[in-house]
């Protein structure tokens, strides 16, 4: 699957290529370590990406890979990516929603407070020291047509 996406707020466009090995992104490969649903071809793509410090890279992939999955069950969405950087420290979460509200959404649905609930705490990855080497953003895109 070759995908052709646009950012939702600008002009920005984004090749998505699934592989044999994993997902390319741009330039940039990934491997997948956790995934759930058929990534589809019409859907809101979003982005989030969370560099992690080398030396953290078993930490944070236990974490993921030890979450409840309460997203799988939300209205709307499609399918998830976690994705391990081939040649850089930046880890990559691809989610697809049926729609941008879908997204939205989750975002304020109890399920995000539960996957996020140690967030800013010392529990939290964010405030885990060392694990962390930059601050997670994401960026929503959609197929272009």
């Amino acid at each position: 699957m070759n995908l052709s996406l646009q950012h939702i707020e600008n002009e920005d466009s984004l090749a998505l290529s699934v592989l044999a090995t994993g997902i390319e992104v741009g330039e940039k490969e990934y491997e997948i370590i956790d995934q759930s649903g058929e990534l589809k071809e019409n859907a809101v793509h979003v982005f989030n990406y969370v560099p992690v410090n080398h030396e953290a890279k078993e930490r944070f992939e236990a974490r993921f890979l030890s979450r409840p999955k309460l997203i799988e069950k939300e209205a709307g969405f499609i399918s998830i990516r976690v994705l391990r950087p081939i040649t850089d420290s930046t880890y990559l979460i691809l989610t697809q929603w049926e729609t941008v509200e879908a997204f939205r959404d989750w975002q304020s649905s109890k399920a995000y407070q539960h996957a996020h609930r140690k967030r800013g705490t010392k529990e939290g990855l964010d405030k885990e020291k060392g694990v962390l080497s930059g601050k997670p953003y994401h960026h929503l895109y959609k197929t272009k047509r």
